[in-house]
């Protein structure tokens, strides 16, 4: 029996290679440095595209002074060039110094690839706002420069180790807690619930909801903030999100209950960085989520080469991770066999029986 008789393939076409843009933060000569020695690792390339912003003059530089000699960038235009398994740079034709391009134009330019959609996945080297503030005062951060090209709600996400943490505002923010609204807590649940399953490819994620207690220091939520937490949490559970809580931020971080999770939505940025003061920097990573591109940000570790390197392997082997999570998760959410759906008020001859049922009802 051909059972593919009459059917016609619905699966897309395979797409190019991942193309990870890197852009390098300050673009100190630190910065090329650690991007030196990701590039003298072939295993880089073996499933993805990685490539620089930036100039190529300084990266065959900074690999001289770390002893790689053998570093030698080609050149490219355009991101549209960047093709093959060499290291590449891309370098807008430019009149003077490539290599003293403001650090905000090169942002400008990846958002632009971004928004084009040439370029599915971006880590960012850290940098300093406050000195790109000098010279361009509207810049806020390198998340909320990426996040504004695209539409929806995007929000900030710290991967540390298999902990996944989100937060919601900041205690300095006046009458925080009025800020704190049921539709913006319960909103955020919906929008980590669903990057669980399409960037991290967990089917039924686990989240921790923390309480809203001002006074840090102390781990006694107030009833307010509990009335206020409790009926959203609840009605989630009720409509099948496994979310918990509120729990005490201290006492939940020193427990070996948050292993149990998979996620914890934090009411206050503080929260989150109670559970990140005796982990290694190098695990830390920051994800700007519910993006239809990938955005990841680093933690550079001061002058220590080898550990601000394996942070930056890590966050190119998560972009590179998380884009095969949404091509899958992709598949699995079209029609791969190609089968019709059946019309409202049609019924199989073996349902003739179910007469109670509503047309298209599916049980």
């Amino acid at each position: 029996m051909d059972g593919g008789a009459g059917m016609k393939s619905q699966r897309p076409e395979r797409e190019e290679r991942l193309r990870i843009g890197i852009t390098p933060g300050e673009g100190l000569d630190f910065d090329y440095e650690v991007l030196a020695r990701l590039f003298a690792d072939t295993s880089a390339f073996e499933t993805a595209l990685p490539f620089v912003y930036g100039s190529a003059r300084k990266l065959v530089d900074a690999a001289r002074r770390v002893g790689l000699n053998e570093a030698s960038p080609i050149v490219q235009r355009s991101i549209l060039d960047v093709k093959g398994k060499r290291l590449q740079m891309v370098e807008p034709e430019r009149s003077g110094d490539a290599s003293q391009r403001d650090i905000y134009a090169i942002l400008q330019e990846v958002v632009s690839d971004l928004k084009g959609g040439h370029l599915r996945a971006l880590v960012s080297l850290p940098l300093v706002e406050s000195n790109v503030r000098q010279a361009h005062p509207e810049f806020k951060n390198q998340a909320v420069a990426v996040a504004s090209a695209f539409p929806g709600n995007p929000f900030r996400m710290l991967l540390c180790g298999n902990l996944r943490l989100s937060f919601l505002t900041t205690v300095r923010r006046e009458d925080s807690e009025t800020y704190l609204s049921n539709q913006r807590i319960e909103q955020r649940i919906r929008d980590l619930y669903q990057t669980l399953q399409m960037d991290f490819s967990i089917s039924t994620p686990r989240i921790a909801v923390l309480g809203m207690n001002k006074d840090l220091q102390s781990d006694r939520i107030t009833l307010p903030g509990t009335q206020r937490i409790m009926p959203v949490v609840n009605n989630l559970f009720e409509n099948g999100i496994p979310v918990f809580g509120p729990f005490p931020a201290r006492a939940f971080f020193a427990s070996q209950d948050i292993k149990a999770f998979d996620a914890v939505l934090c009411m206050y940025k503080e929260q989150m960085e109670m559970c990140i003061e005796n982990r290694p920097r190098e695990d830390m990573c920051y994800f700007t989520a519910s993006l239809p591109v990938i955005h990841l940000e680093p933690m550079l570790i001061g002058n220590d080469l080898d550990v601000s390197f394996r942070a930056l392997f890590r966050a190119v082997c998560l972009a590179m991770d998380m884009d095969a999570a949404r091509q899958q998760n992709r598949l699995l959410a079209e029609n791969p066999l190609g089968y019709s759906v059946m019309r409202p008020g049609r019924r199989d001859s073996k349902e003739e029986d179910s007469s109670e049922k509503e047309p298209g009802d599916i049980q």
